[in-house]
């Protein structure tokens, strides 16, 4: 089943920026981003919460090696696996391109990363002493080993259109990706929350099927 991840338009660009600045403390710039985006050994996955991207990953390939770059998710729906979904699709564009390791740093302190990351599959390898500023801190460096044979091949054809954009006007869960009718019973989060520093609050809408809400219940 399609989960809601799509690659990254140029028109998600700015609220990806925006987003930086709620998760980092030494956030991307928009330009940083635009360049990044229109290089081809750039992949930028976004997470759509109907139109309005919620989070993002962002990540590069270095010869026979991939690195995950930066992983954002908004603050009130950090605890919903987003994070983790976004960096297995990295993973697996990335191990496509037959690279034979990825690698990350992430700040010490932050140890949820570090769990999720873990979960993922990457083990820490080292540190890089007062890598990250703003505070200053050590990173923590990780690596992900590509298992031979273990992705299937994607096929390279290009979706229709339709189906490109076919999310736009669909409801559907944010954590499965299945299509909610509106006779099923389902969870509706609603927050607002202003891109481009709060001078357009806008209502994130987050959606839950039945199934995947009690899911989550079960784990709380």
């Amino acid at each position: 089943m399609k989960k809601p991840i799509f690659e990254v338009r140029e028109k998600d660009l700015a609220m990806i920026a925006e987003l930086e600045k709620q998760c980092f403390s030494d956030p991307w710039s928009l330009r940083t981003i635009e360049d990044a985006f229109r290089q081809k050994d750039y992949f930028i996955y976004v997470w759509r919460d109907m139109k309005r991207v919620s989070g993002y990953v962002i990540g590069r390939l270095a010869a026979d090696e991939g690195e995950l770059l930066r992983v954002g998710v908004l603050p009130f729906i950090r605890n919903f696996g987003i994070g983790a979904r976004l960096v297995r699709v990295l993973q697996e564009e990335l191990a496509k391109r037959f690279v034979s390791a990825v690698y990350l740093e992430v700040r010490e302190s932050n140890k949820p990363a570090i769990r999720m990351y873990k979960k993922q599959g990457f083990i820490v390898q080292g540190r890089r002493p007062k890598y990250y500023r703003n505070p200053m801190e050590d990173a923590v460096l990780m690596r992900w080993d590509v298992p031979a044979q273990s992705l299937p091949v994607v096929s390279e054809e290009k979706p229709s259109y339709n189906e490109t954009h076919k999310e736009e006007n669909e409801m559907k869960c944010n954590l499965c990706g299945r299509t909610i009718k509106e006779k099923e019973d389902f969870f509706k989060g609603e927050k607002e929350w202003g891109y481009f520093s709060g001078k357009d609050l806008e209502c994130h809408e987050f959606y839950l099927c039945e199934h995947c809400y009690d899911e989550l219940v079960k784990k709380i």
